[in-house]
């Protein structure tokens, strides 16, 4: 192979390794077709130092990147469009080091010397999309696109800017854009389809959007590894006489969410069907195996190995297999789909009825369950998240009792021993494994009167059971809110969402008032009648009948008509008010648990005008009209509407 080229030290700039070694390029190559070689020859030559810097950056070798870029851009007479490259080039490497002014006042220098290069305007968008700097990205952006309308990366990043910053449209259209380029790059393409999947859902499902979504796989932000089961996909066929395999996929929380479909399919398995070898099988977390076994006794539940290689030996008989993600192209195609939705996880009654005495041991009042965080915070995710100091307030309000569902509880444990410093009574029981016995955490919070919590898997498995679930969080910007206000995939969950310009501090502020109402004082007064409340109503005492529907929905009934027309009146009380984002969850959820209260899609429809979704509101007077044809209300509303 001949002799190894080395190269004299004093031809390359302090900064750079001597000698270049074998090991670290993989074996050596002939000297003239070496970049460093090159470079080392010829160090006035700025060319060559340009694809030295270029390759030592993407190998990931940033400090030898920026010392090959200084050195570019020191070259003397260095022609504009060289040292436009080098200053692009110290951008990339001082926001790889978390240099972001730096990193800006290069790429300005950049855009400066070589007005036509796209490149600098296309980095400091990413890095100001990046830094959540929505209007600083969008112009940084506006300015890449026009130097290059095609720039695929670029429009990807403005369709993310516009989608924060309320423009759904603008970030669609962006979106197709970038799919409607035959050149754009498999990879780009491919994040395109799984963005606008996920954009789409933000308004509803839809057969496009769910078609889109199984681009997830495949795209470059997606956590999960797709199973390699040698099985082929379930297209929504008939499965009579076949073995459906069932896995989940993402966290836990995407587990129990996307396991609500799973009465769906089980509902069809009758004794006739199973007679003629029809089989559904679910592999889940091995975490949740008792729970789901005794939730969907129709179905066979296995655990999924712990490093997600392997198979249990009772899936060998299955012929075709689908992730829990993709069942809602066939069950639940568009929002009409989830009127039927049912809490679907049942806790073990014996666990129950040991965790309700230790619960009454606490006193009388509500006992209340809170997760506060994540175990898992991600940049974009962090907004959602708050601290136990937070939930102070809700501490010391009279007739409530904190319960810890905190799973993570080494990495708070210095959270809870300072809330305790002020105070803070929180319920904890260290002989429940708050994160791996999750049989026995739902059977505590099946005995709990109402979980507060932060977007986790602990409000999935609440809502899931039953449990009336207040969860923080921004339908806005959660795909599964599905365009609506709440989550329609649990009819026991409510969202508390900020309103504009509202912290997480202000929205614990509203429910520890909304709590207080509900809490169990000394000398608590008797729960009102449902005609109790209407009168409070039709007396012009808006806030009395407020109160008295809450107390209602809160300890009333949590199933049959009296619930769902105590969420009507409250939701048109609210409505009447002036407060018609607060009366669309409410009315939602009266829809959700009877999907045929035709009154109550009326009035979300009026709702719905109210807050300017005007083809939602016809939609929903469509449906009225559809379950009871004679009811002239809805059908003034759409000749009003002139549709």
């Amino acid at each position: 192979m001949g002799t190894p080229w080395h190269w004299h030290p004093a031809t390359l700039p302090a900064g750079l390794p001597w000698p270049w070694s074998a090991t670290a390029w993989g074996g050596w190559t002939r000297p003239w077709r070496r970049p460093e070689k090159a470079a080392g020859l010829l160090p006035g030559h700025g060319p060559a130092w340009a694809t030295l810097a270029d390759l030592l950056r993407r190998r990931e070798r940033m400090d030898e990147a920026g010392v090959a870029y200084a050195h570019l851009a020191a070259q003397p007479g260095l022609d504009a469009t060289l040292a436009a490259d080098a200053e692009n080039g110290l951008g990339l490497v001082a926001r790889h080091k978390g240099q972001f002014d730096e990193a800006a006042a290069h790429w300005h220098r950049a855009a400066t010397l070589d007005p036509t290069y796209v490149g600098p305007w296309s980095n400091l968008g990413n890095m100001r999309v990046g830094q959540a700097q929505w209007h600083a990205a969008r112009a940084a952006l506006d300015r890449a696109l026009a130097l290059d309308p095609a720039h695929g990366g670029a429009r990807m990043d403005m369709a993310l800017c516009l989608r924060h910053l309320g423009d759904i449209d603008g970030a669609e259209a962006a979106l197709r854009q970038v799919l409607a380029q035959t050149d754009a790059k498999a990879q780009l393409a491919t994040d395109a389809r799984f963005n606008l999947a996920r954009l789409l859902l933000l308004r509803g499902p839809s057969a496009e959007a769910w078609d889109l979504h199984e681009a997830r796989w495949r795209a470059s932000s997606f956590p999960s590894v797709r199973r390699s089961f040698p099985l082929p996909v379930w297209q929504g066929d008939s499965l009579l006489g076949r073995t459906l395999l069932l896995w989940g996929e993402q966290g836990l929380g995407d587990e129990i969410l996307f396991a609500s479909q799973v009465p769906d399919l089980a509902a069809g398995l009758s004794d006739s069907v199973r007679a003629a070898g029809t089989r559904v099988m679910l592999e889940c977390d091995a975490r949740l195996v008792p729970l789901f076994a005794r939730s969907f006794p129709a179905v066979t539940v296995v655990g999924r190995p712990k490093d997600n290689d392997g198979t249990d030996p009772r899936t060998a008989d299955a012929t075709a297999q689908l992730p829990t993600g993709s069942l809602a192209r066939f069950c639940r195609p568009s929002l009409n789909r989830f009127g039927g939705a049912r809490p679907f996880l049942k806790a073990d009654p014996a666990k129950v009825a040991f965790w309700s005495d230790r619960l009454a041991a606490l006193g009388p009042g509500l006992k209340v369950g809170l997760c506060w965080t994540s175990g898992l915070i991600t940049a974009d995710r962090a907004g959602g998240y708050t601290t136990l100091a937070s939930w102070l307030p809700l501490a010391r309000l009279p007739g409530v009792h904190l319960v810890n569902l905190q799973y993570n509880r080494a990495a708070v444990a210095t959270e809870m021993a300072s809330a305790q410093g002020v105070g803070m009574v929180l319920a904890d029981w260290p002989d429940l494994d708050l994160r791996d016995d999750l049989d026995g955490v739902a059977a505590l919070i099946a005995a709990l009167d109402l979980v507060v919590t932060a977007a986790t898997s602990v409000g999935e498995m609440a809502a899931a059971l039953g449990t009336p679930t207040w969860r923080l969080s921004n339908p806005k910007d959660d795909w599964s809110a599905l365009g609506t206000r709440v989550r329609p995939w649990y009819p026991a969950m409510r969202v508390a969402a900020p309103a504009p310009g509202e912290s997480a501090i202000d929205i614990i502020t509203r429910l520890v008032k909304e709590l207080a109402a509900l809490a169990t004082p000394p000398n608590h007064p008797a729960l009102p009648s449902l005609a109790d409340a209407l009168a409070l109503h039709q007396a012009g005492r808006a806030n009395e009948a407020e109160a008295a529907y809450r107390r209602l929905l809160a300890e009333g009934p949590q199933a049959g008509t009296e619930r769902g027309d105590a969420l009507h009146l409250l939701g048109l009380l609210l409505h009447q008010a002036g407060r018609p984002a607060d009366a669309e969850p409410l009315l939602r959820q009266a829809v959700t648990e009877d999907f045929g209260f035709a009154q109550a899609w009326n009035s979300l429809g009026a709702v719905l005008l109210a807050l300017g979704q005007r083809d939602a509101a016809a939609d929903a007077w469509r449906t009225a009209l559809r379950l009871e044809p004679g009811y002239d209300k809805p059908a003034a509303n759409l000749a009003r509407l002139g549709v």
